[in-house]
C-alpha cells in the first residue's frame, strides 16, 4: 500500500516535471524557431532564443552566414544563395538543420497615389429579378429555374459569358428557336449547370429570361507600389468585391486611373469615415488591371506616376517588421501623396498572405485632426519603417478608427501577377 502511494506521488512529481518542461522559456524558444529562414542578401534578422540553453550554430557552406549567439540569434546574410545552418544544443548535441534562403533584395518605388478602379468582371453577377409579363400572367423564368442573387454566370450555351449584351443575344436566339438557355453557374459553395427557358416579353417586344444582371465594377483606393523595371503595380491590398455579395470578383479586363481627392467625411467611433474623390485622368497614374487577389488588384502601369515618389526602397520580409514607429503615404486633398507618422503596435507570424499581418495605431495629430483616423478610400497605402517598404493598409477597426490592420507587402510582391505581368 506504501508502495503504491509512492509510486502514484513519483509520477505525479514526474509529470508535473514534463509539464514544466515542456511549458518552460527553453523549450518554447525550442519548438517556436523557424523550419525556415528567408533573408535578403546584406541585410540580417533576429530571432528570439533562450539565454538557457546556449546554442552553436555553423553554416554548412563555403559561403558564410554570420551568427551571434545570445538571448537573440543574428543572422547576416554577405551573400546571396541558399545555406544550411546547423545547430548544437549546449555546443555539442545536434539538434537540426534549418534551411536559409538568401535572395537579391527586391526594390519597389511606394505609391501613395489614389486611384479608381473600373473592371470588367469575368462572368456575369446576378444582381436580382425581374419578372416578365407574358401571354396575360407573371412568370419568372431564371428565379424558378434556380438562380439565386450574388450567382456568377460564367458561361451561356458553352460560351463565355463575356457582357450582358452577349448573354441578351443568345437569350433572344433561344428563344426564337424555342429552345432553353444553358448556364454554367457559380455560387458561394459550388459550381452547377442552370436550364432556363426564354418567355416573350409584352413589354419589351423580345425574349427575356427574367434576371437583371452586372459585367463591371468600380472602386477608389490606393496605389502601393510598383515595380521601377517593369511598372508592374498593385493595389488596394485587399481583394476588390462586387456591392452585393461582397465576394471578390474576377477580372477580365480593367483600368486604373488617378484620382483628386475633393474631401474627407472623418471617421468617428462605430461611423467609418471616408475620402470623396473624382476620377482625375490619366495624366498623374494609369494603368490596366489584370488580375484581383487577396491582396488587392495586381497590373501595369503606362509610366510613372508624375507625383508622389519616385525612390525606390528595398522590401522588407514579415521577419523585419516589428512593433515601433513607422509612417503611411496617402492623399488627403488634390492628388499629391503626403507621409503621416503611426505606430506598428503588433505583428503576426504568417506562413500565408493574409489581410491583418500587423496592427497600427495613428499617431499623427494632422491626421487625426483630419480624418479621425483610418478611413475608407486609405486602402493600400504604403507603410514605410526604417527606410523599407514593409505592408499597405488594409482595414479599420471601426469601433476604435485610430486603429488599422495592415498587410504585408512581402506578400503583396509575391503575387504571381506581379511577379509576371502581362
Amino acid at each position: 500500500m506504501k508502495r503504491g502511494r509512492i509510486s502514484r506521488a513519483l509520477g505525479i512529481v514526474l509529470a508535473s516535471g514534463v509539464v514544466a518542461l515542456g511549458t518552460s522559456a527553453p523549450a518554447r524558444a525550442l519548438f517556436n524557431f523557424p523550419a525556415h529562414l528567408e533573408i535578403p542578401q546584406g541585410q540580417g534578422v533576429r530571432v528570439s532564443w533562450s539565454r538557457f540553453v546556449p546554442v552553436a550554430v555553423a553554416s554548412g557552406n563555403s559561403r558564410p552566414v554570420m551568427v551571434a549567439n545570445a538571448s537573440q540569434i543574428d543572422v547576416e546574410t554577405p551573400s546571396s544563395g541558399h545555406y544550411l545552418l546547423h545547430f548544437r544544443l549546449f555546443g555539442w548535441l545536434p539538434w537540426r538543420g534549418v534551411p536559409v534562403d538568401v535572395p537579391k533584395p527586391a526594390y519597389v518605388v511606394p505609391g501613395g497615389e489614389s486611384v479608381g478602379v473600373l473592371v470588367h468582371t469575368r462572368g456575369l453577377i446576378v444582381n436580382g429579378f425581374s419578372p416578365v409579363r407574358t401571354q396575360g400572367r407573371v412568370v419568372d423564368p431564371a428565379q424558378e429555374a434556380g438562380l439565386e442573387r450574388g450567382d456568377v454566370i460564367a458561361s451561356v450555351d458553352a460560351q463565355p459569358a463575356k457582357s450582358v449584351a452577349f448573354l441578351e443575344q443568345r437569350v433572344n436566339q433561344d428563344g426564337i428557336r424555342h429552345q432553353p438557355v444553358r448556364l454554367r453557374v457559380a455560387g458561394a459553395r459550388s459550381e452547377r449547370v442552370r436550364t432556363v427557358m426564354p418567355v416573350w416579353s409584352e413589354r419589351l417586344h423580345h425574349w427575356q429570361i427574367g434576371v437583371t444582371l452586372q459585367d463591371r465594377t468600380s472602386g477608389v483606393g490606393t496605389l502601393t507600389f510598383y515595380n521601377p523595371k517593369t511598372l508592374a503595380f498593385t493595389a488596394l491590398g485587399h481583394s476588390m468585391t462586387d456591392g452585393l455579395t461582397r465576394r471578390p470578383v474576377g477580372v477580365q479586363a480593367g483600368r486604373a486611373m488617378g484620382a483628386d481627392i475633393v474631401g474627407v467625411v472623418p471617421a468617428a467611433d462605430n461611423h467609418p469615415g471616408q475620402k470623396v474623390g473624382v476620377l482625375a485622368g490619366p495624366a498623374n497614374v494609369s494603368g490596366s488591371v489584370d488580375a484581383n487577389g487577396t491582396l488587392g488588384i495586381v497590373g501595369r502601369l503606362d509610366h510613372q506616376p508624375l507625383w508622389g515618389p519616385h525612390r525606390a526602397l528595398p522590401l522588407a520580409l514579415p521577419d523585419q517588421v516589428h512593433p515601433g514607429p513607422a509612417t503611411i503615404i496617402t492623399v488627403l486633398r488634390g492628388q499629391i501623396p503626403e507621409r503621416y507618422h503611426i505606430e506598428i503596435l503588433k505583428t503576426a507570424a504568417q506562413s500565408q498572405p493574409d489581410t491583418k499581418g500587423l496592427l497600427f495605431r495613428v499617431t499623427d495629430p494632422g491626421l487625426l485632426h483630419k480624418t479621425g483616423g483610418v478611413v475608407q478610400g486609405m486602402s493600400g497605402s504604403p507603410i514605410i519603417q526604417n527606410g523599407r517598404v514593409v505592408g499597405a493598409v488594409t482595414h479599420v477597426l471601426i469601433s476604435r478608427p485610430a486603429l488599422g490592420f495592415g498587410c504585408y507587402a512581402y506578400w503583396m510582391e509575391r503575387q504571381s501577377a506581379y511577379q509576371h505581368p502581362s
